[in-house]
């Protein structure tokens, strides 16, 4: 006998608005716990985990192909909510983002989320003189996960 394929989840109510309530979210509809969801897309518990957890918030297009098929959706429904990386907006976007987390540093933030992978930022105000000795204050922030370092 044939093993049959589960039908594509009808979905007949509001889908969560992140990457990670939405995986929970499918993966409960589904009636699968993270050990099923990680053998059926091939990912360690601790990866979904992850995924759940909002550490991770973007996939690459293979990864997201692999828990689409697990989860039995569509993977527009997981790259919808995916959050952009920095590295794909344009030079003005990323100016903006970049000015933005300055102001914030500038005003006392010092915990931040990372703009490009999510992960955590260590802000820091730094002084320094300009050229007619004056204080100015300039912020300083980099990314414990990947590259981003911020020098406003």
């Amino acid at each position: 006998m044939a093993k049959k394929e589960p039908k594509p989840l009808q979905l007949v109510c509001d889908l969560a608005p992140t990457l990670a309530q939405r995986v929970f979210q499918i993966r409960e509809m589904r009636n699968l716990t993270v050990k099923d969801l990680a053998k059926l897309s091939r990912f360690s518990v601790s990866r979904i985990e992850d995924i759940e957890s909002g550490v991770e918030t973007w996939l690459s297009a293979s990864d997201r192909q692999l828990l689409a098929r697990a989860l039995n959706v569509e993977p527009v429904l997981l790259l919808e909510v995916e959050a952009r990386r920095l590295g794909s907006a344009s030079e003005e976007e990323k100016l903006k983002v970049q000015t933005e987390l300055a102001e914030k540093i500038l005003t006392g933030l010092r915990e931040a989320s990372c703009p490009n992978c999510g992960g955590s930022l260590k802000c820091s105000v730094e002084h320094g003189l300009d050229l007619d000795g004056k204080v100015q204050e300039y912020a300083k922030a980099f990314c414990l996960k990947c590259p981003f370092v911020l020098r406003a």
